[in-house]
């Protein structure tokens, strides 16, 4: 909604009891001062003090107030009351009309009001005796211009403010949004990953407990490792939101707080582990040259390694015939390529046409980095096997020249 400045009634108030007091001051010294004019009177002031009140009031609809403020200063001159600041009154109208309202509408409203008062006051020295000097009139409707050009400059001027007040505050809520999502994103994915080994891991260990009691402990070993890595990873997560830091010299010693945990590709090979210990044989051929000399950035290097760790997990969730899966991590050009294919099985993997929340998330990671993601099967036939393939500018989009990514 379009709103003035004028639109609340306080400032509205404080003009019109301002103006009043330099109306009536200033009208009460013009009749003492002008020879000729009338005795200011009852009727006098109250003529001179309809432009004030109309201010404070602020009668509907708005051309209504201008046509009361030009007819009274219309009947005030015609009465023969003294020139000088009883016209303040018409013009505070004109621009409180100004200042309240729709933009658009309340311009032209206060300039086709100043054309009608000034025309007033020409007519009203017309019929008075004492008519004033051409020069009086024309710096009167100067001032009346300068008056509406200071109030039209003052409005754009708070409506810029205003709109920048609005776009900061909405970029705030996005950061924010953002954020969460991001917070989301890393819970989900050490969860879902780390909940899917454990339950893993627990079956085997039931599985064995009577027959093969070392294979059971292994079993329950395996959890123990895995929930204490799923500790480590959520409180590296928590550490960030709060901005902990590490000792001195470290990530946060200087302020250098990173937006999220960083993660090495070498790290690669233990998301393999429940998924092995179903039996399942899972390679890995990852290029030399992708961490070579930092080619991939702590940003990069997490971007894969969420990838490759939601494609297996979804393999062991949707994938229960699967024996093998290939996962390459090469380098092509100044982008991250990132393959992650099983060899499905009966029951088969997730369908790519009702992707859940880990494959949304998934694509959200990777082409907020700027890069593509591609999912599906590898055939038409749904029980040859599934397929991730995502690539990932080793610079953020935002990132030029030699920055950090």
């Amino acid at each position: 909604m379009d709103l003035g400045p004028l639109d609340r009634w306080r400032p509205r108030v404080f003009l019109g009891v301002a103006l009043a007091v330099v109306v009536l001051v200033g009208t009460v010294g013009a009749s003492h001062w002008q020879a000729g004019a009338r005795d200011l009177d009852l009727l006098g002031l109250a003529l001179a003090l309809v432009g004030p009140a109309l201010v404070v009031l602020r009668p509907r609809p708005p051309a209504l107030s201008v046509l009361l403020a030009v007819g009274a200063i219309g009947a005030y001159l015609a009465l023969g009351y003294a020139w000088g600041p009883a016209l303040a009154g018409a013009v505070g109208v004109l621009v409180m009309v100004l200042l309240t309202g729709p933009a658009a509408r309340a311009r032209a409203l206060a300039w086709s009001g100043a054309a009608l008062m000034w025309g007033v006051v020409v007519t009203g020295a017309a019929l008075r005796g004492d008519e004033p000097r051409f020069a009086g009139l024309l710096g009167g409707a100067a001032w009346t211009a300068v008056a509406l050009l200071v109030a039209t400059g003052l409005r754009e001027r708070i409506a810029r403010a205003t709109a920048d007040r609005a776009a900061r505050a909405e970029r705030e809520r996005t950061a924010v949004a953002t954020e969460r999502l991001r917070i989301a994103r890393e819970l989900h994915d050490v969860l879902a990953h780390s909940l899917s080994a454990m339950n893993v891991q627990a079956g085997v260990g039931l599985h064995l407990l009577d027959r093969d009691v070392e294979q059971a402990r292994s079993a329950l070993a395996s959890i123990k490792a895995t929930s204490r890595d799923a500790l480590d990873e959520v409180r590296a997560v928590l550490g960030v939101v709060r901005g902990e830091g590490g000792d001195d010299g470290g990530p946060g010693a200087d302020g250098d707080v990173p937006r999220a945990p960083t993660w090495d590709l070498a790290a690669l090979p233990r998301l393999a582990e429940p998924l092995r210990a179903r039996g399942v044989e899972v390679r890995f051929d990852v290029d030399p040259a992708v961490g070579a000399d930092g080619a991939a950035g702590a940003h990069v290097a997490g971007i894969v390694y969420r990838v490759v760790q939601e494609a297996l997990t979804n393999v062991g969730r949707h994938a229960p015939g699967a024996r093998s899966v290939l996962v390459h991590v090469g380098r092509e050009d100044a982008r991250v390529r990132v393959t992650v294919a099983d060899d499905g099985g009966p029951g088969g993997p997730l369908d790519a046409n009702r992707p859940g929340y880990g494959l949304r998330g998934m694509r959200e990671r990777v082409e907020g980095a700027g890069g593509t993601l591609r999912t599906g099967h590898q055939a038409d036939d749904a029980r040859v096997g599934f397929v991730v393939d995502a690539t990932v500018p080793l610079a953020p989009p935002h990132a030029s020249g030699g920055g950090r990514p």
